[in-house]
């Protein structure tokens, strides 16, 4: 008996490291692993994440320019340390909810001051939801419904040019394809650091980019993105759908000012044994002849296929942004409207019609003295 406890342990912990060995990753290349997660978090969108974004150093090297003086550079680059934005949310792509909570903190030893403006965006209907509270000492209509959330809709029409639902489903192959281009030198396996065992990561992967393969990475997305929307379009002439955006955003893309070859970003890429991404950290390296920078973003996951949001909405804390009452200094801005000003070139007429009136005067007035 013993004897054959032995063995079926023997061949229960085989099977084991077999099935161990049958991961999502294994066998892979690191660029080909890098896919692999990056598409699997795409196709699992339904977690929590976590991020903290901010300045390790901030410098204008500028000489000609008043903010490259040692006394205020340095100053500046307190106060980029100083500064950090915190997001935290959640996303349920299935069913078309994203809920993002920002918070702009500026914190030193006996200083702190934040601002939060709590989001959430519904597919359904294209409309996006926002906690003013940090505003409304403002905007007294809005202190008026404490606690509502302010709803605007994109106009129907507008809504109806943007095929999101195809966008989303066809993002795994423009995703994988752009990655597909990028150079697989760029990608490389490192060994787990003590930030891996905290979050119970099994592999943890380098993508190295310097910002031109950035660029072409996103430039990439994007023409996949605008080729989606033009095939959706019901006018494929039209310049004001879904596909003009996009292109609209590779321009800025393009015309970004940061340049030198010395711009890097570096992400450290954190995964499960089944390939999950539980977390995302990055270095980035932005130099150009103005200004250089190192800045990071930290990204957690957490809660897959159970995603928690927290605010739990319902049509009762909710207010469309049309049924507000607006303040007054904010009505007075339709008189800016051109419609507003046709009335005043209507008078000339008037006066120009009462000149020739005043000359007959003036005549007979010429003639009595004659």
């Amino acid at each position: 008996m013993t004897r054959l406890k032995l063995a079926a342990t023997a061949a229960l912990s085989s099977l084991a490291l077999l099935t161990g060995c049958a991961t999502p990753l294994a066998g892979k290349t690191p660029d080909e692993a890098t896919r692999k997660v990056m598409l699997q978090n795409w196709q699992n969108a339904s977690y929590n994440f976590d991020a903290q974004i901010g300045f390790d150093k901030l410098v204008f090297t500028d000489r000609d320019s008043k903010l490259a003086q040692p006394d205020i550079a340095d100053t500046i680059d307190q106060v980029g340390r100083t500064v950090r934005v915190n997001v935290s949310g959640a996303v349920d792509a299935p069913n078309g909810r994203v809920e993002a909570i920002p918070e702009l903190r500026f914190e030193r030893r006996n200083l702190l001051a934040s601002i939060k403006v709590p989001l959430q965006f519904h597919a359904q209907d294209m409309s996006l939801l926002v906690d003013p509270s940090a505003v409304d000492l403002f905007l007294p209509s809005l202190r008026k419904q404490s606690g509502k959330f302010i709803r605007a809709k994109l106009p129907a029409e507008m809504a109806s040019q943007i095929p999101l639902k195809a966008m989303y489903q066809a993002m795994p192959k423009i995703i994988d394809d752009a990655y597909a281009q990028a150079d697989k030198q760029a990608f490389s396996f490192q060994p787990l650091d003590a930030y891996a065992g905290e979050i119970g990561a099994h592999y943890k992967l380098r993508m190295e980019l310097s910002r031109q393969q950035e660029q072409k990475l996103t430039l990439q997305m994007l023409d996949g993105l605008a080729k989606v929307a033009r095939e959706q379009a019901k006018q494929p002439d039209d310049k004001s759908g879904a596909e003009a955006m996009i292109r609209l955003v590779q321009s800025l893309v393009k015309l970004d000012p940061v340049s030198g070859d010395k711009s890097r970003t570096v992400s450290d890429i954190y995964a499960s044994r089944g390939g999950d991404l539980l977390a995302l950290r990055q270095k980035v390296h932005v130099e150009a002849p103005e200004f250089s920078g190192d800045a990071y973003v930290n990204v957690r996951y957490s809660h897959y296929g159970k995603p928690q949001f927290v605010y739990q909405l319902s049509e009762n804390d909710i207010v469309d942004f049309d049924k507000l009452d607006m303040p007054d200094w904010l009505k007075d801005t339709d008189k800016l409207l051109p419609g507003e000003h046709a009335e005043a070139p209507a008078a000339e007429p008037q006066a120009q019609a009462a000149q020739p009136q005043a000359k007959p005067k003036k005549k007979r007035k010429a003639r009595r003295a004659q």
